[in-house]
């Protein structure tokens, strides 16, 4: 199986302050705008998930791609949210599931974005073990993420986009929110 560093930290620190009696903890998460890519816990699969910081980091640069579900949560595109959520360890876990549940408690903000806020996904990746992993999919007319609602607005890149993840090269696309469930290209980078 393959672990996506990120999700493993997310999971660590959802383990690591658990401290109430009966096994749950409330703490307050920040959640970014836009869905981020990562592998999917426990099975690897390239998706889009949330993208959040916790307690300390709110308010700085890194956000973490979260595959958490977060009950009673209903996630917008485009606005960024402070949530007070209760963490609660899960007694015998299955073992190709979370060992952690998260509840919403209460949305403390919820804050739009700037239509115009630029924000970067990567695209592709080209793994050090010469695996080459592609979070676009295409029928060569519309883009969309893989396994996600999320679909991609090309405009003039279209081509240039088919024809770096047909080299399998590795790309970050430069976003802005595009209407609905959509992200607008701006630009590719080859990083």
């Amino acid at each position: 199986m393959k672990y996506s560093f990120y999700t493993l930290l997310i999971f660590s620190l959802l383990f690591s302050s658990c401290s109430d009696d009966d096994n749950s903890e409330i703490t307050t998460i920040r959640v970014n705008h836009f869905k981020d890519t990562t592998f999917v816990s426990f099975f690897g699969t390239p998706a889009t998930t949330i993208a959040i910081q916790r307690d300390d980091e709110i308010g700085g640069d890194t956000f973490y791609p979260s595959s958490v579900t977060i009950e009673g949560f209903e996630y917008e595109l485009e606005f960024i949210y402070d949530l007070e959520v209760r963490i609660t360890e899960i007694e015998n876990p299955p073992a190709d599931g979370p060992s952690t549940k998260t509840t919403l408690l209460n949305i403390l903000s919820k804050t739009a974005v700037p239509s115009e806020t630029q924000f970067k996904v990567r695209l592709t990746l080209n793994r050090q073990d010469g695996e080459f992993i592609n979070w676009v999919n295409t029928d060569g007319t519309n883009y969309a993420f893989a396994n996600s609602e999320i679909t991609l607005s090309c405009r003039d890149l279209c081509d240039e986009l088919a024809t770096k993840i047909e080299n399998k090269e590795q790309i970050t696309g430069l976003f802005i929110h595009g209407e609905g469930d959509q992200y607008t290209l701006q630009e590719i980078l080859n990083e």
